[in-house]
């Protein structure tokens, strides 16, 4: 059992990055408090847990592949701040690429479930660099 709550807030992030990869969308879910708040950092938008699943369905059509990895992590609080280094295919057959994304997870100490998740993916970079690499490959 990790001792601090960077390791312990970490390692969650961890083990939702693995459910992720794995599609388990249930085992993502129940780390989140069912009360959670969850804010799109792209378009500002504020939802509750239910506005996770479309974003998770929808980055599976897009990359089948899908493939988050905790690249670094830092904590303030009960708040952890992420840095996610991620993989896909785009449409499953397309090229094969790899981008950065953020992500402020708040845990309640004591459920150890998320209560406040903030991400913000660059949606246009990524873009970009799915039809750079069609155009090479």
């Amino acid at each position: 059992m990790p001792t601090s709550k960077l390791a312990l807030y970490t390692q969650k992030m961890r083990e939702i990055c693995t459910a992720v990869a794995a599609h388990d969308l249930d085992k993502v879910l129940g780390y989140f408090d069912d009360e959670c708040v969850v804010v799109n950092g792209v378009d500002g938008t504020v939802g509750d847990k239910s506005a996770l699943l479309p974003g998770f369905e929808a980055m599976f059509e897009t990359f089948p592949d899908w493939t988050p990895r905790v690249a670094t992590s830092f904590t303030e609080g009960d708040t952890v701040g992420v840095l996610y280094e991620c993989t896909g295919t785009a449409g499953g057959s397309g090229p094969k690429v790899t981008w950065i994304g953020t992500g402020y997870a708040t845990f309640d100490p004591e459920t150890l479930k998320i209560v406040r998740d903030v991400y913000y993916m660059d949606e246009a970079a990524l873009g970009q660099k799915v039809s750079d690499a069609e155009a090479v490959g």
